[in-house]
């Protein structure tokens, strides 16, 4: 069994506490990389790329567990590639 990395593109809920949504999102999904993107009029969106085993539904259960982060508004799987 190989591994992936899971690009995401974590929206947040609002721009108020967005330092402490990337450190929650970091820890919580075991991050390997967090980087931040402009998207208009001030927001951001988090791009967290975590490592992940190429199990079926893997990404799947990686975009479920951020969803569930508190303060996470919107979550988009950007990229799934083959390491």
């Amino acid at each position: 069994m190989g591994e992936v990395a899971v690009k995401l593109k974590i929206y947040p809920e609002g721009m108020e506490e967005f330092e402490e949504l990337k450190v929650k999102v970091k820890t919580e999904l075991n991050a390997n990389k967090i980087e931040e993107e402009e998207i208009a009029f001030g927001m951001k969106a988090i791009i967290a790329t975590v490592i992940v085993g190429d199990s079926a539904g893997g990404s799947d259960a990686l975009e479920e567990k951020a969803s569930k982060i508190a303060g996470v508004s919107q979550v988009q799987v950007e990229s799934v590639d083959r390491l």
